[in-house]
């Protein structure tokens, strides 16, 4: 029997983790399917749907002993770990610390997975990890687990953002990554970018890294429209995202703009004060936190100029996927893989890192200055763009052909 483990941090638990959706329908090639959150809150209930044929099975997590936690400090790829931290002269007490507390998370991930994994010798078990973190760490040691039962098991992990790049993570380090490379049988960043990234770091490992982009589903058209001009971002409201930028452009900006929002965070009421400060030929509206398919029934029946996305760093943005499926053109800054999906002048235009709000407005005032034939044109280009790389049907059944042929080769062993 082949059953397939699909490790999630909270999905379909919480909020997060929209995307993981419009993935499920795609899922082929196995008699069984799990979908197991391994870090849901307690007493999170269960907010997203899933396919009667996927059984969800949510890791029950409980503390490590004391005997337990003190044994994983000298685990041998623990030791090996801190050998190159100093080797490399990064070893600091708060690497190590980092180091362990990852090892603990994913220590209390692999106990809890245990406790329902119920396999055959006969069975063929794919493992596959939606973050390359804790949870690909615990089912670095479940393969192991399910191999001593005789039965066959692969493992494969996706990557997209935080799970990739050091520079966004404590203390400019994350935990295990050779490891974690030695061990995983392919790993699959969202992003060409990032699969450039773990490539400089997976050393010998090099060759199991395939970039295999997400994929949004197909709307149609939404009603998008030049005029009056109408900006929408979509996000949730934190430091990262920098949504303060927009609102100190827009309180600068001497032609007709709406601007709306979808998101919420701790900075929400920072950003509605800023836009109590607007001109008068500048209006604002907030909508909170909406759910996925919520977002995507807005584009649908809402007139809509243009997407901004303003973040400082980003994997490859799945927002700007699902903007682009509607037609709508975008404005982004140009980290991550957010180049991978904007082509400047061509279906929106990409701003540098640290932009300026000149810069911003400029961009703004040339969707507002464009003729009607050239704006509609970038309308067509960014639908175009999303048939060619985003859409989810061809990109999961791909993505899903490929898992199919990887666990027909040869087993790795751990």
């Amino acid at each position: 029997m082949k059953i397939l483990l699909l490790l999630t941090h909270s999905f379909p638990y919480g909020s997060g983790e929209d995307f993981i959706s419009a993935e499920l329908k795609y899922i082929s090639g196995f008699d069984k399917a799990f979908i197991c959150p391994c870090s849901r809150e307690k007493d999170s209930v269960q907010t997203k749907p899933i396919p009667d044929s996927i059984k969800c099975m949510p890791v029950s997590r409980t503390g490590l002993g004391k005997k337990e936690y003190i044994r994983l400090q000298f685990y041998p790829c623990v030791a090996g770990e801190i050998f190159r931290l100093m080797h490399t002269g990064r070893l600091q007490y708060s690497r190590v610390h980092e180091l362990l507390f990852f090892m603990r998370n994913a220590k209390e991930i692999y106990n809890g997975l245990k406790q329902f994994v119920n396999i055959n010798p006969d069975d063929e078990v794919l493992i596959y990890s939606y973050w390359l973190y804790d949870a690909a760490a615990a089912g670095v040691w479940l393969a192991s687990y399910i191999r001593k039962m005789g039965a066959k098991v692969h493992q494969v992990s996706r990557a997209h953002r935080f799970d990739i790049y050091s520079s966004l993570a404590h203390y400019n380090y994350l935990p295990m990554r050779r490891w974690l490379f030695k061990h995983i049988d392919h790993i699959y960043p969202c992003s060409n970018d990032g699969a450039e990234t773990l490539r400089a770091e997976a050393g010998p490992y090099a060759g199991k890294i395939s970039r295999s982009y997400l994929g949004t589903v197909d709307h149609g058209y939404g009603m998008v429209s030049q005029m009056p001009l109408h900006i929408v971002s979509c996000s949730f409201i934190s430091p990262v995202k920098r949504l303060n930028l927009i609102a100190e452009a827009l309180q600068q900006v001497d032609f007709p703009v709406a601007w709306t929002h979808i998101g919420s965070g701790p900075l929400e009421q920072q950003l509605r004060d800023a836009a109590k400060k607007f001109p008068q030929n500048v209006s604002a509206e907030f909508l909170g936190q909406k759910n996925n398919s919520e977002v995507l029934e807005y584009y649908k029946k809402n007139q809509v100029s243009v997407f901004v996305n303003v973040s400082s760093s980003e994997g490859i943005p799945v927002t700007i996927m699902e903007a682009c499926s509607f037609g709508i053109p975008v404005i982004a800054t140009d980290v991550g893989g957010t180049h991978e999906i904007i082509t400047n002048g061509v279906n929106g235009f990409l701003l540098p890192k640290d932009f300026s709000a000149q810069e911003f407005l400029g961009f703004l005032r040339r969707i507002y200055e464009m003729d009607e034939s050239d704006y509609h044109a970038m309308c067509v280009n960014a639908r175009k763009s999303w048939e060619k790389n985003f859409d989810a049907a061809k990109n999961y059944r791909s993505f899903y052909s490929g898992l199919a042929a990887l666990t027909e080769g040869k087993q790795q062993k751990a």
